[in-house]
């Protein structure tokens, strides 16, 4: 005869993993939906045209060519951009997004507790790419860019840890090289 506090131990289990089952299937159907490629009001298919800078590109969409900025990070700037000098690791920044980005087909994904567009009428959209990498989180990774937060925004906490492990492991713009960038 089976120990009744083992079969009990079991069929608790057996519900835990259902509950967790549908929970798992109830999120990956969100987030199929919204990152499905068309426009949802929140997410649309685009294809990058052209990297202005490392937080900045121009994309070709349903509405025509918009301009894009990267939502809650701030590359520094290059001379072009900014009618002055490149800021430390400005190019680099500009050169990992136009290797990242250029020419490929990218989801936009509006965040619902932010403005739509920027102060310069730039749509402000987290930026992936078809494999589901979250450009926006990869330049701050890679330091090549930092959290910037202009506005409350989701993933502020997220893009702050991985800025303080850049900064911890002085990638790129964290570099001795830039130390005087930030002081």
């Amino acid at each position: 005869m089976a120990n009744p506090k083992l079969l009990l131990m079991a069929q608790r289990k057996l519900k835990l993993n259902k509950i967790v089952s549908l929970a798992v299937v109830f999120v990956l159907g969100f987030l199929l939906g919204f990152f499905w490629p068309r426009s949802n009001g929140f997410s649309e298919l685009a294809e990058v045209v052209q990297v202005i800078d490392g937080d900045t590109i121009k994309v070709q969409m349903a509405g025509g060519i918009e301009t894009v900025r990267f939502i809650g990070v701030d590359t520094p700037e290059i001379a072009h951009a900014s009618g002055g000098e490149n800021e430390c690791f400005g190019p680099e920044a500009a050169q990992y997004a136009e290797n990242l980005l250029n020419h490929r087909r990218v989801y936009l994904l509006r965040d619902p507790s932010t403005s739509d567009r920027g102060k310069y009428q730039r749509l402000l959209r987290y930026v992936f790419l078809e494999d589901g990498t979250l450009v926006n989180a990869k330049l701050i990774e890679e330091g090549y860019g930092f959290n910037y937060i202009y506005e409350p925004f989701q993933f502020m906490k997220q893009f702050n840890y991985l800025e303080n492990q850049a900064r911890t492991e002085k990638r790129n713009l964290w570099s001795d090289q830039c130390h005087y960038y930030f002081e």
